[in-house]
């Protein structure tokens, strides 16, 4: 990368550079571009792609509706400061458009 591009790329970013910062951060870049080159090298025409590094895979299971128990459902609506039916009731925080 050269200087030209670092301030294209800086602007775009929106961000400031200081001219003593510079050569600083064109050495990091090329740095960094030169490990991107020995990882375009390597030969990867015959591997699987990944999620994971490991085989591991996640387990799903079908989701169950039961009903709750109407104790439970007491015991959560007791500390609600207003309810309505089985439902705590809110003020309204979202004003429609209509």
């Amino acid at each position: 990368m050269v200087e030209e591009e670092l301030e294209i790329t800086a602007f775009l970013a929106r961000i400031h550079i200081k001219e003593d910062e510079k050569e600083k951060y064109l050495a990091d870049l090329n740095t960094m571009f030169d490990y991107v080159e020995i990882l375009q090298e390597a030969d990867i025409a015959n591997l699987e792609p990944t999620t994971h590094i490991t085989k591991l895979r996640n387990v799903w299971r079908e989701d169950i509706v039961k009903p709750c128990p109407k104790e439970i459902i007491d015991q959560m609506l007791d500390g609600a400061p207003a309810k309505e039916g089985t439902f705590y009731k809110i003020k309204k925080v979202v004003e429609g458009t209509s």
